[in-house]
């Protein structure tokens, strides 16, 4: 059995290295089988992705992983929020709404149920690794990088082809560009969730154990993720490059002013002439490029005047939570405690947190969200006695994230962007931790 599960520990360990090019390779399926068929992938309505499918089977995996570990925090976490959605398709059989879609109701909740488990098991392979706290950070940081330089790479090289998908295509035209991948708010928020860790790992990077191989790449990374937000265009990814860079900035003032260090600013002066000339490159394949930037950028204030501020900010989403909220409000005493599920819905409302409450209820929303709150909570109030730089980046993505599971939603029920965000809350839990071989979830 120890052989079995430290076989799992490995695999799992390269399944990060795997991971950023699962969504590349779907978007590139996805715009095929569109090709082929001549339709849009809703039209074409296949149930399943390659990349959901590889996933799925991962967490099969992970699941394994955890039953023969006999985790029994894990366990104690996981069952009842099983027991919480058993009662909430139950409440579909007793008091039915108009529709029920079994499928899309187990679905969702296998996506939470994977970014969730993900916590508990990379814990235990972070813990499992022959490594210190500081190598195995320094190890994490490797894998961070790497995803960023993958991913954003990917967009820019699309965007330089002509090739991939456009972010928005709707009342207003054809704006930004999300490459190959088949959803701008994921990859927005796997890029957000990840930036100021990156951007701090440049800036903390130490020279003489380096070669300029390697410093190209630190820089090339952030700078290259940087110049794809932009290019991504959407609310959220500005405010990722505004949070991440002007956080990291005054940080680095205060360093200057404080303790005299002027490296980590000098490097942000770096990485931003490496994204200008990142973008003057693109430029020349697209002489649009800086226009169709600053249409993004002006678009939220254009569509504030034209459709009203709540629709700039929400995107409509507060439509599809009206709907929601009302079937949650009309549903009676067993669906306020248990929820009126996912399946019942037409379409997501795109905000983690209210999904959470209306599809799953009271009850489910207490223990779905306790895990993360719990790392969350316990990461903040350890950061407010010691605010290291990279502890401070840790709370930028953070801090990211909750504004975004509230506002846009596509983390805690996307298999992309929520198995990164679980990274990072473990990643936030290994900087204090005093000693993480014996520390539990």
């Amino acid at each position: 059995m120890q052989k079995v599960t430290n076989k799992l520990e490995e695999f799992f360990w390269l399944f990060l290295f795997i991971n950023p090019f699962l969504d590349i390779g779907n978007g590139l399926f996805i715009m095929v089988m569109e090709g082929l068929y001549d339709r849009t992938w809703e039209q074409i309505n296949l149930a399943f992705t390659p990349s959901l499918l590889i996933r799925m089977t991962v967490l099969v995996l992970l699941g394994l992983y955890l039953l023969l570990s006999w985790d029994k925090r894990a366990l104690l976490t996981i069952v009842p929020i099983g027991v919480v959605w058993a009662l909430s398709v139950a409440g579909q059989i007793f008091w039915p709404m108009d529709q029920f879609s079994p499928f899309t109701d187990l679905q969702y909740i296998a996506r939470f149920g994977y970014n969730l488990v993900v916590l508990f098991v990379y814990w235990r392979v972070f813990q499992h690794k022959k490594l210190s706290r500081e190598r195995l950070l320094h190890q994490i940081n490797r894998v961070i990088t790497f995803s960023l330089a993958v991913l954003s790479t990917s967009i820019l090289v699309a965007y330089a082809a002509g090739m991939g998908y456009t972010t928005y295509a709707d009342r207003f035209g054809l704006r930004g560009t999300r490459g190959f991948f088949y959803s701008g708010n994921d990859i927005t928020a796997v890029l957000m969730v990840l930036l100021p860790v990156c951007i701090c790992t440049f800036l903390l990077l130490d020279r003489k154990k380096c070669g300029i191989v390697r410093y190209i790449y630190q820089v090339y990374t952030p700078a290259a993720t940087i110049a794809t937000l932009c290019l991504i265009g959407t609310k959220t990814a500005f405010a990722a490059v505004g949070v991440a860079c002007g956080g990291l900035l005054g940080y680095s003032l205060y360093l200057l002013i404080a303790k005299k260090q002027k490296t980590p600013l000098i490097r942000l002066v770096i990485m931003a002439l490496a994204c200008l000339i990142l973008l003057g490159i693109l430029a020349l394949f697209s002489g649009n490029l800086f226009a169709d930037i600053s249409s993004s950028l002006n678009n939220t204030g254009n569509i504030a005047r034209r459709e009203g501020v709540t629709t700039a900010l929400l995107s409509g989403r507060q439509n599809k939570l009206g709907e929601a909220f009302q079937d949650f409000r009309e549903g009676g005493v067993y669906k306020w405690l248990f929820g009126i599920t996912r399946g019942s819905q037409k379409a997501i409302i795109e905000m983690d947190v209210f999904e959470v409450l209306f599809y799953y209820g009271l009850v489910g929303a207490v223990f779905m969200l306790w895990p993360y709150l719990k790392l969350g909570f316990g990461f903040v109030l350890k950061f407010i006695k010691e605010r290291t730089m990279v502890a401070f980046a840790v709370f930028c993505s953070l801090g990211l994230c909750a504004v975004y599971l509230v506002m846009a939603g596509h983390i805690l029920f996307s298999v992309t962007s929520g198995f990164y965000f679980s990274f990072m809350l473990l990643y936030g839990k290994l900087l204090y931790a005093d000693n993480f071989k014996k520390e539990e979830i």
